[in-house]
């Protein structure tokens, strides 16, 4: 039987432009080459735009199976150097497809196969073969690697300019045109950088980062590579270098020639509050944990009994939900037990509330931190100390590094000092009230009254008795403010 069957490989690179070959014009010359041969093109596998330093690619796979599972008899590839730039690796993987022998015991385990690119390269010329097919495949990774110091040194040059060279924004810009000169810059995006900064704010409050997830999910502000915020993606970038408008190449922060950090892009965090939210989010085993938990429902733990001096906890009677007095059937005592229907006291709370504050101007906490700064730039000049004696070790080296550890440990055991101040945000308390998620309306409950006590209700009445509800103001009460 002639073995004249060819499975057909092309791959186009994800950093191919107009100036390279075309998958059309690759495949039309393997299709010539097949005609050449006298070979019958039986499988077209083409991976386009993914990059050959890696072997997973799926068309390049189904396309050695063909080999191995006896489907094709030649396998056809415009050049060798398309296949891999892995380099050896991968093409001593090749030759035992070729010859068809077993990864793992050399044994030959399938009829070998005829691997011919359209460059004249041809398995069938033995010795000649093997040395032309490892070498090309040695000058493919060796390109790759060359590829990508020229990209990283290109990316350095533009970003020290102060120019993007390209991609995904950081969360927290946006991309425009270069104000001082051509391509492209980085600026604030405004919407991006004021949930950051709000973001900053209640964690350096205390607040668990769940919570603050839940906030920015509500308010629509999307991260970059995903549908919602959770706690890693959002502790991702209140810990990077991004928000202070540093730049990172492969990792590292990109410094002057004097060796000083380079911000060529607006900063939307200062380092103080940058090194106060890395603390803030370091792990502390000792620190008590707070889940952020969803309160139940809006007045869950606001309400206390007339009987007793416990809350009143969510029930459900008859499939409604109530918040009832649960003391005695934990086997406490209370002399006037109390339940009332969920929804109509929270609708009648939260009216009382907006009508006597809901016109007040409502002040957001902004949290300040000092003496952090220095702290933050010690940590910086300790990372690159440390890369620089993993590059070359030298005595001097080791000097500067004991030298910054010692700082460091001493501005360590100084806490950061945190001011907090209320910022004017422009909108009532009614406005925020009504916008924002249950946690936070909680929260302005919570705040503006001290006590919301139940009394007893009458048997066999549907209807909300607004003398049930007796709500005590916080003593700065915001109804001492209405005539």
């Amino acid at each position: 039987m002639q073995r004249n069957r060819a499975s057909l490989y092309v791959r186009l690179s994800k950093m191919a432009d107009e100036t390279n070959a075309s998958l059309e014009g690759m495949t039309a010359e393997l299709r010539e080459l097949c005609a050449r041969l006298g070979l019958r093109e039986v499988a077209l596998h083409v991976d386009d735009g993914l990059s050959g330093g890696y072997r997973d690619r799926p068309e390049f796979q189904a396309w050695i199976a063909d080999a191995r599972q006896e489907r094709a008899d030649v396998l056809l590839t415009p050049h060798v150097d398309r296949l891999t730039r892995e380099g050896l690796n991968v093409a001593a993987s090749l030759l035992d497809v070729v010859e068809g022998k077993d990864p793992l015991t050399g044994r030959v385990v399938h009829r070998p196969v005829r691997l011919v690119d359209a460059r004249g390269i041809d398995s069938n010329d033995g010795d000649g073969f093997r040395f032309r097919f490892v070498l090309q495949a040695e000058v493919a990774r060796s390109e790759r690697e060359r590829m990508r110091d020229r990209s990283r040194s290109s990316v350095r040059r533009l970003r020290r300019k102060g120019r993007w060279p390209g991609g995904t924004p950081p969360f927290g810009y946006r991309v425009i045109d270069n104000p001082d000169g051509p391509g492209k810059a980085l600026d604030i995006d405004p919407t991006e950088a004021k949930a950051i900064r709000e973001a900053a704010d209640r964690v350096l409050r205390g607040d668990p980062l769940t919570l603050v997830c839940r906030v920015l999910n509500h308010e629509g502000t999307k991260p970059r590579r995903a549908r919602e915020w959770s706690r890693v993606t959002l502790a991702k970038v209140l810990r990077g270098d991004a928000i202070l408008g540093r730049i990172t190449v492969n990792g590292d922060v990109l410094r002057t020639h004097d060796g000083e950090i380079d911000t060529p892009y607006p900063a939307i965090l200062t380092p103080e509050q940058s090194q106060a939210l890395r603390l803030a989010l370091k792990p502390d085993p000792t620190r008590p944990k707070s889940t952020g938990r969803h309160p139940a429902r809006l007045l869950s733990t606001l309400l206390s009994c007339v009987g007793c001096p416990n809350s009143l906890t969510v029930a459900r009677r008859q499939g409604n939900p109530v918040y009832r007095c649960q003391t005695r059937s934990q086997g406490g005592v209370c002399e006037q037990p109390v339940s009332i229907s969920a929804p109509q006291v929270e609708e009648y709370v939260s009216g009382v509330y907006l009508q006597t504050a809901g016109w007040l101007p409502f002040f957001r906490e902004e949290v300040r931190v000092s003496n952090a700064g220095e702290l933050a730039l010690v940590e910086e000049d300790i990372a690159e100390a440390a890369r620089e004696l993993a590059a070359s070790a030298t005595v001097e080296g080791f000097a500067r590094l004991q030298k910054l550890q010692t700082r460091r440990d001493e501005l360590a055991a100084e806490v950061p000092e945190q001011l907090v101040t209320l910022v004017d945000t422009g909108m009532t308390c009614g406005e925020v009230f009504q916008g924002a998620i249950l946690d936070d309306q909680r929260a302005m409950l919570q705040a503006a009254f001290e006590e919301i006590v139940i009394l007893p209700g009458k048997r066999g009445s549907k209807k909300l008795d607004p003398a049930r509800v007796v709500p005590r103001w916080t003593p700065d009460d915001p109804a001492d403010q209405v005539d």
